[in-house]
């Protein structure tokens, strides 16, 4: 009797954790991580608040569920997005934003006197 308790304690707590909504995390953002508005135009050339930049070879972009997608899955419209910038200074790395995620504010981005330009 007392194991078919514990059982049915273990599928309860089993089936409530998977049950949880895909986006009751976080996604932990780097320090570096910058906010802009980003949209593709010619693979592999974006626009990032309107100015002209490239994605890096090997560019990896998340959805607001974390998961990988393709540049020419997001067709030209524009996103809110943080993303990092490898040191040739394309764009290697695209987080897209929820609206919750979107509503934060970035910290401040600090340059250090150790860091070039």
């Amino acid at each position: 009797m007392r194991f078919h308790r514990i059982l049915n304690c273990l599928v309860l707590a089993s089936i409530a954790f998977l049950t949880l909504p895909a986006h009751a995390f976080d996604r932990p953002f780097p320090a570096n991580a910058k906010r802009g508005i980003f949209a593709i135009t010619d693979y592999p050339q974006v626009s990032l608040d309107g100015k002209a930049r490239s994605l890096a070879q090997g560019a990896r972009i998340w959805s607001t569920d974390n998961l990988t997608v393709i540049p020419n899955a997001l067709g030209s419209n524009a996103h809110t997005v943080n993303y990092t910038t490898d040191l040739n200074g394309t764009i290697d790395r695209v987080w897209l934003l929820s609206e919750q995620e979107a509503a934060i504010r970035r910290p401040a981005n600090t340059t250090s006197s150790n860091q070039t330009q």
